[in-house]
């Protein structure tokens, strides 16, 4: 089992009420959601809950992928 955090679709925003939105996509070797509650990036952790997540999988290969997004709250 195999799966790794695609860096370049990490993406995260911050609102003036102090919440973060961490949007990520998950590369995967097995038919299922595969998403992590916990995010380090940049020296902060981002801990929180999904808010959505969908899966697909990668055209002629046998990966998928999980795009999800992750609510939290800065330190």
């Amino acid at each position: 089992m195999t799966d790794f955090i695609d860096c370049t679709s990490l993406n995260i925003s911050y609102d003036v009420m102090g919440r973060v939105t961490v949007t990520y996509t998950v590369t995967h070797d097995r038919a299922e959601f595969i998403v992590y509650q916990t995010i380090e990036a940049g020296g902060q952790t981002y801990s929180g809950y999904i808010t959505n997540a969908s899966m697909n999988q990668i055209p002629n290969t046998n990966w998928y992928e999980t795009h999800a997004t992750l609510m939290s709250t800065t330190d």
